[in-house]
């Protein structure tokens, strides 16, 4: 099986010239192809962008970012992104930039930010997304249009809430069928968050953790370490990776989930009163078939910031699907078709959605009323999705400076076009 060599880089905070560098050097040493930044990429195009980010004044900085915005690398001695580059929000972040892309799209030549949340196909893996960090007075929060921040300059009063994961971004995902079963294949390779799952920390050396941040004691025995929406959604969707920064540290955890058949037979039910047989060797290589189960994991790993010293940035070697249309046609990104039909299904069911609180959502119930999953497939080139509806347009000189222009041809070709 063929697999790509990514790149994952916890908390950017600006840094976008360091972390090319490094990646470049690896890459040159061994070809990467794809490079993931993990939050606090602080996307400030100009100094006006500052009164969007949440960080004190003295810390408050351009960074490399808006040189990449303006095509001005060279002239600034820049390294231009070695590999593809795709990013998620934080809670440290330009949102006066980013809420204009709020279904995602490029923020430099080989740069492009996910969005809210997302879904997207790239060389034959699935990727999903989620910016932001959870915060329970934010998830039902209805956030603020750009244009009303803007207008009435708003951005300083409300900088602490725009970056809070809402009930809008979640939705698609805890939409999105469970892709581990026999039949159908199409589970996500990765899902990316800033903030951690609260339950993973159980599942890796803890105390490991604590000798590194012993800060993290009392927030690790009342289990508030962390999004509890986060973890409810690894156990839901059971990525088979699972990334996140935010808190400065690298950290490595396993999460066995309920094993499955992959025989394809129904399993048998084991009767307490049964009397349990000593088979012969014949009859239990018979038996192997039917009882063979497969456990289904989720590998996370967070990372730090980029500095010096610091555990911040990784290479993974992740199985990939070479069938797939985003595999032969390698020089393009494609959204999900399952994703963009969530984002339908909630843009028809938007009062309702808004009437009932997040904790209230029975999310199984919604998918099988809705009826909006797409049949059991592998994302094969050869069924029955037209891919080129869901093909992400290619990188055009100077799209990054507009940002609504992308965000509306998104509206009309995949939620207003339906």
């Amino acid at each position: 099986m063929a697999k790509l060599r990514i790149a994952v880089q916890g908390c950017c905070h600006g840094e976008l010239n360091l972390i090319f560098k490094k990646v470049k050097e690896l890459n040159d040493e061994n070809p990467i192809d794809l490079l993931i930044i993990l939050g606090d990429f602080q996307s400030l195009r100009s100094e006006e962008d500052f009164k969007s980010i949440s960080m004190p004044d003295k810390y408050k900085k351009l960074g490399d970012f808006s040189h990449y915005y303006n095509d001005e690398i060279e002239d600034h001695g820049l390294i231009r992104p070695p590999v593809p580059t795709l990013f998620i929000g934080g809670n440290h972040e330009s949102m006066r930039h980013l809420m204009l892309l709020s279904y995602g799209g490029y923020a430099a030549e080989n740069i492009y930010y996910l969005g809210y949340s997302n879904v997207i196909w790239f060389k034959g893996i699935r990727i999903g997304s989620l910016s932001g960090i959870w915060k329970p007075w934010g998830v039902d929060k209805t956030r603020p249009s750009w244009d009303e921040l803007e207008t009435r300059d708003l951005w300083r009063e409300t900088i602490r809430d725009l970056y809070h994961v809402n009930k809008q971004d979640l939705a698609p995902l805890f939409l999105l069928k469970n892709g581990t079963s026999a039949a159908n294949s199409n589970t996500l390779d990765i899902m990316l968050s800033h903030d951690w799952p609260n339950g993973i920390v159980y599942h890796g050396n803890y105390y490991e953790l604590l000798r590194k941040k012993p800060f993290f004691e009392n927030d690790i025995k009342s289990r508030r370490l962390g999004s509890p929406i986060s973890w409810q959604l690894l156990r839901n969707i059971k990525p088979k990776w699972w990334f996140s920064a935010h808190l400065h540290v690298k950290y490595e955890a396993s999460v066995k989930h309920t094993k499955r058949k992959i025989s394809g037979k129904p399993t048998k039910t084991k009767n307490k009163d049964e009397i349990e047989l000593d088979l012969s060797s014949s009859e239990e290589d018979d038996n192997d078939e039917e009882e063979e189960e497969k456990d289904i994991v989720t590998n996370f790993m967070a990372l730090d910031k980029c500095l010096p010293r610091r555990q911040h940035l990784e290479i993974v070697e992740i199985e990939t699907n070479t069938n797939h249309q985003s595999y032969i046609d390698s020089g393009s990104m494609y959204w999900d078709p399952e994703f963009i039909k969530n984002l339908q299904y909630i843009n028809k069911n938007q009062d309702k959605l808004n009437k009932t609180p997040f904790k209230e959502i029975n999310w199984n119930e919604l998918i099988k009323d809705s009826n909006i999953g797409l049949p059991p497939n592998d994302g094969n080139a050869t069924n029955s999705i037209d891919w080129s509806l869901y093909k992400v347009p290619s990188y055009t000189k100077g799209i990054q400076k507009r940002e609504s222009e992308q965000t509306q041809w998104f509206i009309d070709r995949h939620i207003n076009n339906c």
